[in-house]
């Protein structure tokens, strides 16, 4: 199972994403690791401001992962990093992994699929990273904030490994982990999720949506969020959530 790679596992969630939270112990669960010591949630970084990054939410994801890195590595432990929106794949039960890998991607969107140590990769919602790595890694990211011009964490990776091409790097295939469909918190709020009644709907869409995509609902539960997404709130996230 993937967790038996890592000596600690952190969930960035915000205090507020109570829907994130359970949804992930839902995750936790399916796996049969809800009780597994080494699993936490990890309170995430929060800023009235974007500093040098694009919004609130992405100056928040680099600092959490950032934290985390820097915690790992003053316990001279392994991590592997989630974020909550994760769905883990049937993949993730019985993962094998390289010996001496380093940086594990276990959820991505590459943009060059053939060639992906090379390709520019969108996603860190599943990365997990070895005892020597979180190190250098951490303050790598942390030298990156001084610069005018910096990625987001996804690409600060992208950017290390480029910088440190000796790192042995591991792309999971098939994918451990993908990103479910919910109300983000890094990116400005679309219309719909800042309308109470229409946020609901987007909720019930997405719902239906990630359910779809998995078939794991039976015909009672298809009926009830088919009613529940009926509507325009509905119509209109089916469009664009």
């Amino acid at each position: 199972m993937l967790f038996d790679h890592v000596d600690r596992v952190r969930i960035i969630n915000l205090a507020h994403r109570t829907d994130r939270r359970a949804q992930m112990l839902g995750e936790l669960r399916r796996l049969g690791a809800e009780h597994d010591p080494k699993v936490a949630f990890f309170d995430a970084c929060r800023f009235d401001d974007a500093g040098s990054f694009t919004s609130r939410g992405a100056r928040g994801v680099y600092h959490s992962h950032l934290a985390i890195l820097e915690e790992a590595a003053a316990a001279g432990e392994s991590v592997l990093i989630l974020e909550d929106d994760a769905d883990f794949t049937p993949a993730a039960r019985d993962v094998s992994v390289p010996p001496g890998w380093q940086i594990l991607y276990g959820g991505y969107y590459a943009a060059t699929p053939d060639d992906l140590p090379a390709s520019d990769i969108i996603g860190a919602h599943c990365m997990a990273f070895s005892a020597d790595t979180v190190a250098p890694l951490a303050a790598y990211l942390r030298h990156l904030l001084t610069l005018d011009n910096h990625p987001p964490v996804d690409g600060a990776y992208v950017w290390y490994r480029r910088a440190r091409p000796e790192v042995r790097t591991v792309f999971a295939e098939p994918v451990l982990a993908e990103q479910r469909p919910s109300r983000t918190d890094i990116a400005a709020l679309r219309f719909f999720d800042r309308l109470p009644l229409l946020r609901e709907g987007a909720g019930a869409a997405r719902a239906f949506k990630r359910a779809a995509a998995r078939r794991s609902f039976g015909l009672g539960e298809s009926i009830v969020l088919a009613i529940v997404g009926i509507g325009s709130a509905a119509a209109l996230v089916a469009v664009f959530a």
